[in-house]
C-alpha cells in the first residue's frame, strides 16, 4: 500500500469519524435533532444552529474531504476501483478537473511508435546555451581598456525669448528684481509667460512669470555654447515664370512682329 492509499483511508476514516460526532452531539441535543442528523445534508442545519457542540466533527469531517480530494487528483481513485471491483461493484470515479498528465500531446502516438520500434524510451534533448562546451572564456582583464568620457563643463549664458521653446526641460535661472533669483527647470512657454518648476519643503511646484517682467533669463548650458535660436525658413523659390506675351507700355521689350501673308505673283 503506497503513500495516496493511506492518505485515501485517512481522509475517508475523518470524514466518517466527523460525521459520527455530529450525529452524536445531535442525539446529546435532542432525539429528534439526532434523527435529523442521520441525514447527510440536512445535518447541517444542526451545525448551524449548534455550532459549539457540532463544530469538532463538522472540521474533521472537512479535514478529511479535503485529504480525500488530493489523494483523488493524485491517482488513488484506481486503488479505490480495484477494491470496489474485488466486492463486485463496478465504478467509474469521474474527476471533475483534467489532470497535467492526462493532457493529450499532439504527437503522442508518433512517440509511443517509435518507442514501440526501437524498444527505447525517447528522452527530451534541451538545448542549454550554458553547457561547458559552449561556454567562452572571458579576455584577460588587460587586454581591454575601459574610457571614460570627458568632463563637460557648463555655465550660465543669457537666454534669448527666441529659444525659450526649445530650452523646455534645462536648468533656467530668472531675475526678477535686483537681488531676487528664481532657479528651477522650465516647463513649458506660452505666449507671453513662463512656467518655471521649484521644489519647496510641500513639494515641486510650476510657478507663471511674465516674460516682460523679468530682467534677465539664464540657462545651465556648456560652456561656449551658442543660442538654440531656429533658422528662418528660407522662402520658396518660384518653379519658373510665365512668359511675356503682351509688353507693358513701358517696357522696352518690342511686341512681337506679325505675320504677312505670302504674296501671289
Amino acid at each position: 500500500m503506497g503513500i495516496m492509499d493511506t492518505a485515501l483511508l485517512v481522509g475517508l476514516g475523518g470524514i466518517l469519524l466527523g460525521y459520527l460526532l455530529v450525529v452524536r452531539a445531535g442525539f446529546h441535543r435532542e432525539f429528534a435533532w439526532g434523527v435529523i442528523t442521520l441525514i447527510p445534508v440536512v445535518s447541517l442545519a444542526f451545525v448551524v444552529l449548534y455550532w459549539r457542540k457540532a463544530r469538532f466533527g463538522f472540521i474533521l469531517s472537512i479535514l478529511g474531504l479535503m485529504v480525500t480530494a488530493v489523494t483523488l487528483y493524485g491517482g488513488a481513485e484506481q486503488t479505490l476501483e480495484r477494491q470496489l471491483a474485488k466486492v463486485g461493484i463496478e465504478v467509474d470515479i469521474p474527476m471533475p478537473v483534467q489532470r497535467f498528465w492526462e493532457v493529450e500531446v499532439p504527437n503522442e502516438e508518433l512517440v509511443r511508435r517509435i518507442e514501440a520500434e526501437t524498444g527505447q524510451p525517447l528522452v527530451m534533448v534541451e538545448d542549454n546555451p550554458y553547457a561547458p562546451v559552449d561556454i567562452q572564456p572571458l579576455p584577460p582583464a588587460g587586454s581591454f581598456r575601459v574610457e571614460r568620457a570627458p568632463a563637460v563643463s557648463r555655465a550660465w549664458r543669457e537666454a534669448h525669448r527666441e529659444e525659450l521653446t526649445r530650452l523646455v526641460g534645462e536648468h533656467m535661472r530668472l531675475t526678477i528684481s535686483p537681488g531676487a533669483t528664481r532657479e528651477g527647470l522650465l516647463t513649458s512657454v506660452t505666449g507671453p509667460t513662463l512656467f518655471l518648476s521649484q521644489r519647496t519643503a510641500q513639494g515641486t511646484i510650476s510657478f507663471e512669470y511674465r516674460i516682460r517682467d523679468l530682467q534677465s533669463i539664464e540657462v545651465w548650458d556648456v560652456a561656449g555654447a551658442r543660442p538654440r535660436i531656429p533658422e528662418p525658413e528660407p522662402e520658396p523659390t518660384p518653379e519658373g515664370e510665365p512668359d511675356i506675351i503682351f509688353a507693358p507700355p513701358d517696357s522696352d521689350t518690342p511686341p512681337p512682329a506679325e505675320e504677312q501673308p505670302p504674296l501671289d505673283w
